[in-house]
């Protein structure tokens, strides 16, 4: 009757420390002490086979449980500060020069050293894309100018817009041939 009081305090310490931690991990603990309890209040359950389902119980728990939960329950992490800034865009104030000679970029008013993701030069002026922030430079890559990204877009809007003309006349051809087909089946049907 005593490991009954013993388990209680595992699982209660277990849920305290989840409290404050968020983390997915002495939830396990709690859930597996919670199991041992109920062994140990069930006469002649030894407290080395309570200690061993623990065991047991909490490493299943933590080994595969555990990762599928903190995917669908910590699913909406939102990256803080700097890390923040990658996939953004904006444009180098002064050249970059290859093999890790540096430039400046100024983002969201402050100016930032940078360096480029695959050490080539990138000219000044040019628009680039922040991959990561190292310390305190940025990486970046050169990207399309936005107003050439705009012209590509639309050069692949009106290639889609007819594209789909096309189909739809090819769907309509293909519908009136059904239709002959099928009125002159009436008809042959009709004599």
């Amino acid at each position: 009757m005593e490991m009954i009081w013993i388990w209680l305090a595992v699982v209660a310490v277990s849920l305290i420390v989840e409290f404050f931690t968020w983390d997915l991990t002495s939830i396990w603990f709690a859930v597996a002490g919670l199991i041992s309890m109920i062994l140990s209040a069930i006469d002649g359950i030894n407290w080395v086979w309570q200690l061993a389902v623990f065991l047991v119980v909490s490493a299943v728990l933590i080994i595969f449980v555990r990762q599928i939960c903190r995917k669908f329950l910590l699913k909406h992490e939102e990256k803080t500060n700097v890390e923040a800034y990658a996939g953004k865009r904006t444009k180098l104030l002064s050249a970059i020069g290859e093999n890790e000679n540096y430039g400046t970029v100024k983002f969201n008013g402050v100016i930032w050293n940078a360096i480029a993701e695959d050490n080539k030069a990138i000219d000044k002026d040019s628009d680039v894309e922040i991959v990561r922030v190292d310390g305190n430079k940025m990486v970046v890559k050169k990207v399309a100018s936005i107003d050439e990204s705009t012209t590509k877009e639309e050069a692949k809007n009106d290639i889609i817009e007819e594209n789909q003309t096309e189909n739809e006349k090819v769907i309509q051809e293909k519908t009136e041939k059904q239709e002959k087909k099928s009125r002159a089946k009436t008809k042959k049907d009709e004599e």
